[in-house]
């Protein structure tokens, strides 16, 4: 490994280490999980060197996808831990956004928060987010409907 390998890494994880730190937080409500699921991430681009000369949007969302899948398997290992109050912890990343609204989007089922998230707040068209999720685009646009639908709902009630 050379200096310069060092400094591509170093910068890759620049710049992309927000976006990452929101779609592991946004999915499991735990600072300490979405950091281990970072973490997890970053060791797997580390490892994957043919990604780095990637295009950064290609890059971007082969890290959105291997954060995801990393957020799914440690929910899966959470069933029988106990957890903080989320409502207790100041997390500075996502005050750019409405807590009112991110709260609510949380609230939500996760095949429907992810679809709005992946949408609204990474910016992610429909086509993208079928890939990343590795879903039908009928399905992303149909849930994207439904979570509108529920999140307003959720935002009415509140």
């Amino acid at each position: 490994m050379t200096q310069s390998d060092n400094a591509l890494f170093e910068n890759l994880v620049k710049i992309h280490a927000d976006s990452v730190t929101r779609v592991c937080y946004m999915n499991l409500n735990s600072l300490s999980d979405a950091e281990d699921a970072w973490q997890n991430t970053f060791i797997k681009l580390w490892r994957s060197r043919q990604m780095w000369n990637k295009p950064e949007n290609e890059l971007h969302k082969w890290l959105v996808t291997v954060a995801l899948n990393e957020c799914r398997d440690i929910k899966r290992k959470l069933f029988h831990r106990s957890h903080f109050d989320i409502d207790e912890l100041n997390v500075t990343y996502t005050e750019d956004f409405d807590r009112e609204v991110v709260t609510a989007v949380k609230a939500l089922p996760e095949k429907y928060s992810s679809v709005i998230y992946l949408y609204y707040f990474e910016g992610y068209d429909i086509r993208e987010i079928s890939s990343i999720l590795s879903a039908n685009e009928n399905t992303v646009k149909s849930r994207l409907k439904r979570g509108r639908e529920l999140l307003k709902g959720v935002l009415r009630n509140e």
